[in-house]
């Protein structure tokens, strides 16, 4: 009764890996990314460096998302997904065929934030220093761009993380603990 139990589990589980083979994205070639693209990125995302190129099975038609099932090969994408690095941090753009940017997702760190944040700190939390700060900004095509800001800030023998949208709003605030296991 064991062994067909076992039996039946694995061939559960083998029938659910098959189930898993829609790929949702696959790298490609600079040469194969449409000379828009590249122009686009110059233009976008000056100062960073191109680390690899996805082609996406996915088309927008009127803000809806579907998955392209008939993609024979590199030509057939509609839409690129490129990472980039820059000085500071990781960008992940999105863009489709005729070179219009779609979405970006920026992960920097060590940034100057922005004024409204500089001042909600300085304000909430007097004497305190900003020793580091994580940025991440998400945006997509036609849609509100959203901020959020990591913030570690020092007074003393004291840390506290802080995190804040775009607009100087104070989503969170966590006391740091610093735990020595000697």
């Amino acid at each position: 009764m064991k062994k067909i139990i076992l039996g039946l589990f694995l061939i559960g589980i083998a029938m659910h890996s098959y189930g898993q083979d829609v790929v949702f994205k696959a790298k490609i070639k600079r040469e194969i990314v449409p000379v828009t693209i590249i122009e686009a990125i110059d233009v976008d995302f000056r100062g960073f460096e191109v680390i690899e190129f996805y082609g996406v099975p996915v088309e927008f038609i009127e803000e809806d998302v579907y998955i392209n099932d008939d993609i024979e090969s590199d030509e057939d994408y509609e839409t690129f997904q490129v990472t980039l690095k820059g000085e500071h941090g990781k960008l992940v753009v999105t863009y489709n065929k005729e070179g219009q940017l779609l979405s970006s997702v920026e992960h920097l760190k060590n940034i100057s934030p922005n004024i409204d944040v500089r001042e909600a700190v300085a304000k909430a939390f007097p004497g305190w220093t900003l020793t580091k700060d994580y940025y991440k900004m998400t945006h997509f095509a036609n849609k509100a761009t959203k901020e959020r800001y990591k913030l570690i800030l020092k007074k003393g023998d004291e840390e506290k993380v802080v995190f804040m949208d775009g607009k100087g709003e104070i989503l969170k605030v966590h006391k740091k603990i610093n735990v020595n296991l000697k």
